[in-house]
């Protein structure tokens, strides 16, 4: 059976937003978890990366 196009979408960013965790130093490419969580989740989890992010460099 297909992978309804939806659910497809939705595995695709939340892959995306591991991918920017990992690489972000937040998470760790072996960190299972992370594959439990929920999309809001893990898009909180990169907002907050990015807001400590732009709050503590100066040259950005």
């Amino acid at each position: 059976m297909k992978m309804n196009y939806l659910r497809f979408s939705v595995e695709k960013m939340k892959q995306h937003y591991i991918n920017r965790l990992v690489a972000g130093g937040v998470l760790h490419e072996s960190d299972e978890s992370a594959q439990s969580m929920t999309l809001t989740e893990l898009e909180i989890l990169v907002k907050n990366m990015d807001r400590s992010r732009s709050s503590t460099c100066d040259t950005c």
